[in-house]
């Protein structure tokens, strides 16, 4: 179980690596808002406000003390919502 109580997906449609990290979600069975990029210019001044940064897939990870950090990289994602999500089998 995970401290986090808000995941939000900064992302949009035809990135590919946005696409990986989705599938992932699919497979674990875990919701997390998203918020696209290209469909909303608030949600990208958000991003590049807290990260400086308009890439994506990035991971907005609000944790129960209200705590936030920003995690790039699809691969990065993929692991830590493994490590906190993924049932063991």
């Amino acid at each position: 179980m995970s401290d986090a109580v808000n995941l939000s997906l900064y992302e949009f449609a035809t990135c590919p690596f946005c696409r990986r990290v989705r599938a992932f979600l699919a497979q674990i069975g875990r919701e997390v808002e998203s918020r696209d990029v290209m469909r909303d210019p608030e949600r990208l001044a958000e991003l590049v406000d807290a990260t400086g940064r308009t890439t994506v897939p990035c991971l907005r990870i609000e944790s129960e003390d209200g705590e936030v950090r920003w995690m790039h990289e699809s691969a990065d994602i993929i692991a830590w919502l493994g490590d906190h999500f993924a049932k063991a089998t």
